[in-house]
């Protein structure tokens, strides 16, 4: 029969026991969730963190049945834009987006979306540009796990001053993001102005530039409404958008992982980025629309050629200083078409 001693001690030992099993099955847990840092330079409450990239990774998560879980580093605490590429191939951050143009001249092929006048809506140019990646057309891309490939909205003109048409626009300075769009405003006889996004609700407020091309979803997200009344849908253009992850990291992931981001490839992400961010952006539209503060501009028939010929132009000379810039031409707009005949 055991004493009370004996009985006292191999109770310690029990409670140990299953302690240490408790401590082993957390650890085992923990070891089984993988925590990605994703860099994003916007604010947390951007729609583009919240609607955009939160509900994609969520998705992501959810496939891995909590295995996966990948934490936004917002507001550019990691990588400011133009760093995001070399920070997530430098491994100091797993995963990061940002846009083509921060870094000009690096990626090539993906300047073709800038081209004014082909595209409509973020939709089809993000389908497009997916189309490109599974090509092979898209180059700079060497050293990291491309994730996805979209672009933003399309850039139509935004206006401080009541304007009815092209002419009102000689002469004025009118913010452009990139060379191929700085172009375009030069042919049509105003004088391009470069700004970040950020600043062009002050820019306008305080005449440093009279107008702004860039897309509706900017028009709220960047706070123009209070300083802009006018606006010609016309589509100017856009700019690509890359999500990738370290190389190095992607290969180091359990295979059901692996599993998990093989199966929303780049086709899948653009797909969902594009609709969205074209949703938002016509959200937007129709709040201006609805305004008694501002009205939008269809082109007139005469305008509409003017900007025709000045976009071919544009279009032109960036087929002839872009190497490949042919075919990569003419497979966007192939990629183009079979998004629209595909709906």
């Amino acid at each position: 029969m055991l004493n009370f001693d004996t009985m006292k001690t191999r109770l310690r030992r029990g409670i140990g026991a299953v302690a240490l099993s408790a401590i082993c099955a957390t650890g085992a847990l923990a070891q089984d969730t993988v925590t990605l840092r994703f860099a994003s330079f916007v604010g947390p409450t951007s729609f583009l963190n919240t609607d955009l990239f939160g509900v994609w990774f969520k998705k992501l998560e959810d496939e891995s049945n909590g295995k996966l879980k990948i934490e936004i580093m917002a507001g550019g605490s990691i990588a400011k834009p133009n760093e995001v590429f070399d920070t997530v191939k430098a491994g100091v951050v797993d995963m990061g987006w940002s846009i083509s143009g921060y870094n000009p001249g690096r990626f090539i092929a993906s300047g073709v979306p800038e081209l004014p006048l082909l595209a409509t809506g973020s939709g089809e140019s993000s389908a497009a540009m997916a189309a490109l990646f599974e090509q092979g057309l898209i180059d700079g891309m060497d050293g990291v796990k491309v994730l996805g490939l979209a672009t933003a909205d399309i850039a139509r003109l935004q206006s401080a001053d009541d304007i009815s048409g092209l002419a009102d626009l000689q002469g004025k300075k009118i913010r452009a993001a990139g060379s191929v769009l700085s172009s375009m405003i030069e042919e049509i006889g105003a004088t391009p102005v470069g700004l970040p996004a950020p600043a062009i609700a002050e820019a306008l407020a305080k005449n440093v530039v009279d107008a702004a091309a860039t897309d509706w979803f900017a028009v709220e997200s960047f706070s123009l409404m209070d300083v802009t009344s006018a606006h010609i849908d016309i589509s100017l253009g856009t700019t690509a958008v890359y999500l990738i992850m370290n190389q190095a990291k992607y290969d180091s992931l359990p295979a059901d992982i692996k599993a998990v981001f093989e199966a929303n490839s780049v086709t899948e992400f653009a797909a969902f980025w594009g609709p969205t961010l074209e949703a938002e952006s016509m959200r937007v539209r129709g709040v201006l629309e609805d305004s008694p503060d501002h009205k939008i501009i269809t082109p007139s028939e005469a305008d509409m050629a003017a900007w025709n010929a000045a976009g071919a132009t544009v279009i032109d000379n960036w087929v002839a200083s872009t190497p490949n810039g042919a075919t990569i031409l003419a497979a966007y707009k192939d990629a183009l078409t079979a998004h629209r005949t595909s709906k």
